[in-house]
Order: C-alpha cells, then sequence, then structure tokens
C-alpha cells in the first residue's frame, strides 16, 4: 500500500495510490477519487460558498458545493475540473442545488486512481 499526499487548487488530501507504478514526486496528476465511509460534517451557514479540502492528522476534510443531484448521489463541485458524486444515504440531512455539503473521511477509506487526458 502506497500513502499519497497532494496539493491541490483548494487544499492538501491524502490517500492510498491504488497503481502499481509509484507516483513521482513533484509530478502533476490528474486524478479520480473514490471515497468510502463519508461521515458528514456541520458547517456554518455562509453567504458565499467555498470549496475547500484539509488534512488534519488521518482525516481529510471535504467541502462542496451541490452543483446538481439525481435520486441516488448528490453532484458535488470542488474546482472547475473536479466534480464528485456523493450518495443522498451518505449525507443524513436533506440538501439542495447550491448548498455547501461537508463530510470526511479516514485516509485509509480515499483511494486514488491517476489517469492521462
Amino acid at each position: 500500500m502506497t500513502l499519497v499526499t497532494g496539493s491541490t487548487s483548494i487544499g492538501t488530501i491524502e490517500g492510498i495510490w491504488i497503481p502499481r507504478d509509484l507516483p513521482k514526486i513533484g509530478e502533476y496528476y490528474h486524478v479520480e477519487l473514490n471515497i468510502t465511509c463519508p461521515t458528514q460534517q456541520s458547517i456554518p451557514s455562509r453567504k458565499h460558498p467555498s470549496p475547500s479540502v484539509r488534512l488534519e492528522n488521518d482525516t481529510v476534510y471535504f467541502t462542496g458545493i451541490c452543483e446538481d443531484m439525481d435520486e441516488e448521489v448528490y453532484y458535488l463541485r470542488f474546482d472547475l475540473d473536479w466534480l464528485e458524486m456523493l450518495l443522498l444515504e451518505e449525507i443524513p440531512s436533506k440538501k439542495k442545488i447550491g448548498d455547501e455539503i461537508s463530510f470526511s473521511a479516514n485516509i485509509y477509506g480515499i483511494s486514488i486512481y491517476p489517469y492521462t487526458i
């Protein structure tokens, strides 16, 4: 298992690097995340929502903007090219488009899959 820490435009994440090939330090990668067992976090209501991620010990805290939803998932926008899907059942309180949704996950529950464009 290879744990990696990465900087994004909105903060730092850490998780398990899935491919066998190790990442190169200082290189930039496009990645997809698979986040298991997220825990909803409460956040104060803000007039101007702002996406962010932050690493604290073994936990990554995510705050995204609900861009859309269907009957199964919230589509959370974190950045121009960063959209995550989160199951509705994983967020106990009902959200609507435009709301901030904040959740956390243990670094061992975050799988990181690089891809090329």
